[in-house]
């Protein structure tokens, strides 16, 4: 779902004739830095949905969309896995309201000490 969101937002950026480099494996808090001629970039961060409903920003993509602002721009694949519908909002952070939501499941263990051998 992702890859096909991926190459309809590239697909669109070449139609508007900005040039689009997929730089989502370098952890940036984008998926896509495009330009075009003017030397005006867009920071493009790919949400696709196999249908509809909710989309999850990370803590590093929000904080790329509140510190890019008006160059950040968030490119929404709706129904990819029927008939693939495009949605943008520039500058997500003054826009949307986003639901904190908090689940990462840490293990504290405090009697490491008792188990554990001293280094010799």
């Amino acid at each position: 779902i992702e890859q096909i969101g991926m190459k309809i937002v590239m697909e669109y950026e070449r139609d508007h004739k900005r040039t689009p480099e997929d730089v989502s494996s370098l952890n940036l808090g984008y998926d896509i830095r495009s330009y075009d001629e003017e030397g005006s970039y867009r920071y493009i961060e790919v949400k696709a949905r196999a249908r509809e409903g909710a989309v999850a920003l990370t803590p590093n993509e929000w904080i790329m969309a509140q510190r890019l602002r008006e160059e950040y721009w968030l490119y929404v694949v709706a129904n990819v896995a029927s008939n693939p519908e495009l949605y943008i909002i520039q500058n997500p952070s003054a826009k949307l309201e986003p639901d904190k939501v908090v689940d990462i499941v840490r293990y504290v263990v405090r009697d490491w000490r008792e188990k554990a051998e001293v280094a010799k």
